[in-house]
Order: C-alpha cells, then structure tokens, then sequence
C-alpha cells in the first residue's frame, strides 16, 4: 500500500511538472474538460487564458498547435498569480523558425464576437484584450473580421498602466472591403515592440498611442517587417523616444507615417525599402487625413524599386501548378531579387538574432 502511494505520489507531482510548464490548445483534439497538457490539449483559447488567469496554479504559457481558432469573444490575457520576474506567453507551438514549420503550422484565428463586445465603441471587436504587462504573441495568423464597418483589433492593450508587449513573428491578413482589420495592434503607452511580422492589406498596421497628458512614450518599435498594401503604416498620437522602425519593408500603402499635429517629435527610419506609397508622411484634421510633410530622419532607406511578393496569385510567374502543391515557406515575403530580399524581413530569423 505503501508503494502504491508512493507511485501516485510520483505521478502526481510529474503530471504538475508538466502542467506548468504550459497549457496547450488544440481546436482538432482537444477538449476543454482537460488538464490542457501536451498529451491532453484543451479545445479553445478561452479556456486556456481562464488557466493561464487562474491563481491556482503556475502557468503562465500557452501552447496553440496548428487548426483554425474561432473566437465568439475577446480573450483576456491577464493573471490572478504574481507576476514579478514573470511573463505571459501565448505562442504557436512550432515557431517558423523551428524544424518542420510550414505555413499550414501557424495557428489561425478568426473572430465571430458582436460587434460592440468591447465598451469602448459599438463598433469594436477584439481577439486578445491585453491586461497585463510583461505580454508576448508569437507565431500566430489572424485573418480579418467579416462583417463590414467594424474596428477589427487582433491585439489590444487598453490600459495605460501596464507596459511591455512583444508581438513577434505573427501575420496579420486582412482585406479593407471584405475582411477588415483596422489595425493589428493598438495599444496605449509604453514598450510595444513589433518584430518579424508581416501586415497585408489593413487599414492600418500598427497604432502607439496615449492621451496627451501622459508624458513621452519610449520603448516602442516596429522591426524586421513586412507591411504591404496597409492604408496607414504607423499612426503615433503623443509624443515619442527612442522609436525604432528598422529592417522593414513598407509596399503598396497609402501613408507611412502619420502623427498629430502637435506631436513635434522627429522620428526616424533607418535601413528600410519604403517604395511605392502614395504618402509618406500624414497629419488629420478633425475629419480626415492630409498628405502634410513634417520632418523625418532617413538613414540608408530605398525609395526606389518595386516590391513582389510570392503569392499564389502571381500571373507572371505564378508559385503554384496546382492548390495540391504546398505552400513554399516564404510564402508572402519578397521574390528572389525583389528589393528588400535580403533585407532579413520577414517571419524568420527571430531566433537567429
């Protein structure tokens, strides 16, 4: 009896080993009755978060294998545990810089929530509502929400107080008129870096703001990414230090960079392929955006060129003989000798830095 005992014992305390590491999440065998190990996955990212929130236990990442994730409403990434010298952690389970990743690995989410689900304005809806510092999303796909004249945000941090955000190695794909994403991330106040991404065809690809009366920003960046056909690139509100926008390549958008008119801060680009824009530079009145120069500091940026991108609809050349043939793994990023082949921006490389 003794021995029988001990065993429990053991495989207890190993199968508390394993859950802490993290919870995993899969939309095609999962179940959300279970513990959310690697052996036994739970079915939805709701339930995952709730785990990750929880106080009763030490997890503090999660794991989401490949399948398509339909969210009814916003994820809350927060936790009831103490967070001192921890992090949050929501990432695919194969990153695409790890062996075996294809695009077909990348987890995909798409949300259904009504519009309005966020109090802030009827028309918003959120996949990840961040409310907690100390935040990564790695190496996930959101496509666009599909109900028309919504502010579709995949990722959002509303709170002023908290800090800290990476985005990394995450594709957000939406189109203006059919599958709108207004912006992939928006987020008040400070340390919001964006790395390895890529942003097609949004309203906008990233949004750093806080109300005026917060002081200067810092710590905010956007690198190693691909932004193609965004109608606006950066919209920075209040005034910021030390903003980083380096290694990117920025195609086919209408404006790049757009701030307040008060905002009197000199930001600048450096070593990034910034062709084919209609705008570089914006300010809004009240009512809409207008093409008004203000000053940049450019250091070793190509405005010339055209950039292609290896997608399935190329009629020139195109990638694909039939829809059987699999996605090459640089699908979205620039064909061999488009400007900014070489530039390292892109899904990968995040692990090589």
């Amino acid at each position: 009896m003794k021995r029988t005992f001990f065993v429990s014992l053991i495989l207890c305390i190993t199968g508390m080993a394993i859950y802490a590491q993290a919870v995993y999440v899969d939309s095609n065998t999962g179940n959300d009755k279970n513990q959310g190990t690697k052996e036994a996955p739970v079915f939805s990212i709701q339930k995952a978060a709730e785990i990750i929130r929880s106080k009763d236990n030490s997890i503090y990442s999660m794991k989401i294998n490949p399948g398509i994730y339909i969210l009814d409403h916003h994820v809350q990434v927060a936790s009831e545990k103490e967070m001192a010298g921890k992090r949050i952690v929501i990432e695919a389970t194969i990153l695409p810089d790890e062996p075996g990743w294809t695009p077909d690995k990348m987890p995909v989410i798409v949300n259904k929530a009504v519009k309005g689900e966020i109090s802030i304005s009827y028309h918003w809806v959120v996949s990840f509502l961040v409310e907690e510092s100390h935040v990564s999303i790695r190496g996930i796909k959101f496509h666009g929400y599909f109900y028309p004249h919504t502010r579709y945000f995949p990722i959002a941090r509303m709170d002023k107080a908290k800090t800290d955000l990476a985005v990394e190695q995450c594709m957000f794909v939406g189109e203006a008129n059919i599958s709108q994403i207004q912006s992939g991330i928006i987020a008040y106040d400070n340390e919001v870096k964006v790395d390895h991404c890529i942003f097609y065809k949004l309203r906008n690809a990233g949004v750093f703001f806080s109300d005026p009366g917060n002081g200067i920003k810092t710590g905010t960046s956007v690198t190693n990414s691909i932004i193609y056909g965004v109608s606006h690139v950066i919209w920075i509100g209040s005034p910021e230090k030390e903003f980083q926008f380096e290694y990117n390549i920025v195609s086919n958008c209408n404006y790049v960079f757009i701030k307040r008119i008060t905002n009197t801060t000199k930001y600048q680009v450096e070593n990034c392929i910034v062709v084919k824009n209609k705008y570089f530079t914006g300010i809004p009145d009240s009512v809409r955006l207008n093409p008004v120069e203000f000053e940049m500091i450019e250091k070793n940026v190509q405005k010339q060129g055209e950039i292609s991108l290896i997608l399935t609809g190329n009629d020139d050349k195109p990638v694909l003989l039939s829809v059987d043939e699999p996605l090459p793994n640089d699908y979205m990023h620039p064909v061999p000798g488009s400007p900014g082949y070489n530039l390292g921006a892109g899904l990968f490389g995040f692990q090589k830095k």
